[in-house]
């Protein structure tokens, strides 16, 4: 039977596909055949057609009977993807049981007559942001949003078009290996070697050996890079023996050099190395030329829940269990923790959450007990407990630990404090009254911080 001339699917309670009409099956370019008897479970890699049927798995809130809409990213097979509006309309028994799900597929540009899901919300938001670093850098490894990620991803183009070393700064576990590993494929270089060396780990003469090759199959004349093309990503670079860091520093001036782009890492602070002697002058100059810095994770709350989801999507596709997303108060326990580990932690957290969950949703329960029994910094203030948490309640304490932290740091400087934030003082005058916060000092007195912009990153 044919139910509509626009897509029209019917699932079971706890999603299963149970009727897809023939407009379906030509938006996804998949037969019937192919889905109906699929397993609940469908969300591993193994299982066919998984990345384009994902968007069609119901929100917790149809699950429970709740009528909701989404947005959501079509794949059709081996064609292009498009952006539809999908609503799912719960039909129940007498009991108040949900017996099946009737699903729409509508243009964007049709209202919707179901409100939108806000866990389904976050999943598009970050569908949005991979596909545009998919589009703009050729990998969606990084995934961040604000104008700290922002200047990243410009600096990323400017390493990835400039002959030069880069040296990437950042605190353990801030995505340093990801950064080179972006700056590689932006390059056009996916294909070309990417070559990790540990500069810590390695003994000397192994280093010697990664770096310039074995002894008896040198050139004569100044050293030269081992590899002839691709990437080659030392890590630690701080580590790296003083003879060794002269021999790489008259090696990266030598013109083959250009065909490998070399990309050091370190969470240490080279310009420290360099005043203690730790780091040579010559081959700080020869890798500071482009330099990007990353941003502890603890400055960049608010990408926590679009992070958390990544990862959580990420732990979907490894293990074929689906967890659709985050309960509000889990949302708010890791807004809420400092994050001493960064992005290494958080996947790590994420993974825990993913693998002690029994329902489509994580918890507070799921969580680490150091995670939820975490106070978090001293600036925070203590969670409020309510039954629900709208996303819009979240949103607004979100920004005003952010404004509280801003003005602490600039001692009540309102001034220095917007600068702080990215955002004009009238702005951020309004928001401290609108926020309650007009208790703070307004000392435009205060002497400025100089930060530049290569600090912050």
């Amino acid at each position: 039977m044919q139910l509509s001339g626009e897509p029209v699917f019917f699932l079971g309670p706890t999603g299963r596909f149970l009727y897809v009409n023939p407009a379906w099956e030509e938006l996804t370019g998949i037969p019937a055949s192919a889905v109906l008897g699929r397993p609940d479970e469908s969300a591993g890699q193994d299982q066919p057609h998984s990345e384009s049927l994902d968007c069609f798995h119901p929100p917790v809130e149809a699950i429970d009977g709740v009528a909701v809409s989404t947005l959501g990213r079509i794949q059709r097979l081996g064609g292009p993807r498009e952006w539809r509006r999908l609503e799912f309309w719960p039909h129940h028994d007498r009991d108040g049981r949900v017996l099946f799900i009737l699903g729409l597929v509508r243009s964007m540009d049709e209202a919707s007559l179901a409100p939108e899901s806000p866990g389904a919300r976050l999943r598009a938001e970050l569908w949005k942001i991979r596909e545009a670093f998919e589009q703009r850098l050729g990998t969606d490894a990084l995934i961040g949003f604000g104008p700290a990620h922002r200047r990243l991803t410009v600096q990323i183009e400017a390493a990835a078009v400039a002959k030069v070393p880069v040296l990437i700064v950042g605190p353990p576990g801030s995505g340093k290996r990801q950064v080179a590993w972006t700056i590689h494929c932006r390059a056009g270089r996916s294909d070309a070697p990417f070559v990790v060396i540990d500069c810590a780990a390695l003994p000397a003469e192994v280093l010697d050996r990664e770096l310039f090759g074995p002894p008896g199959t040198r050139s004569e004349g100044p050293p030269r890079l081992k590899l002839e093309h691709g990437s080659l990503v030392l890590r630690d670079i701080l580590e790296l023996p003083r003879d060794l860091q002269a021999r790489l520093g008259e090696a990266l001036t030598h013109p083959d050099a250009l065909q490998v782009r070399v990309l050091a890492l370190t969470h240490g602070d080279p310009e420290a190395a360099l005043q203690d002697d730790r780091l040579r002058s010559d081959l700080y100059f020869a890798l500071s030329t482009l330099v990007i810095r990353l941003l502890p994770l603890q400055e960049r709350l608010e990408e926590i829940p679009v992070l958390a989801q990544h990862f959580l999507d990420r732990a979907n596709r490894r293990t074929g269990l689906r967890r659709l997303g985050f309960r509000p108060e889990a949302i708010e326990t890791l807004v809420r923790y400092d994050w001493p580990g960064n992005l290494s932690e958080l996947a790590r957290v994420v993974d825990f959450a993913h693998q002690r969950a029994d329902t489509e949703t994580i918890g507070l329960e799921h969580l680490p007990p150091e995670i939820q029994g975490h106070l978090g910094s001293a600036y925070l203030p203590p969670a409020i407990a309510q039954e629900q948490f709208p996303l819009d309640a979240m949103l607004e304490r979100l920004e005003r630990r952010l404004i509280e932290q801003a003005l602490r740091s600039a001692r009540g400087n309102k001034s220095l404090a917007a600068k702080m934030l990215h955002i004009s003082r009238t702005r951020l005058h309004r928001r401290v009254q609108e926020l309650g916060l007009a208790g703070e000092s307004e000392d435009e007195g205060s002497p400025p911080v100089s930060r530049n912009d290569s600090d912050r990153d």
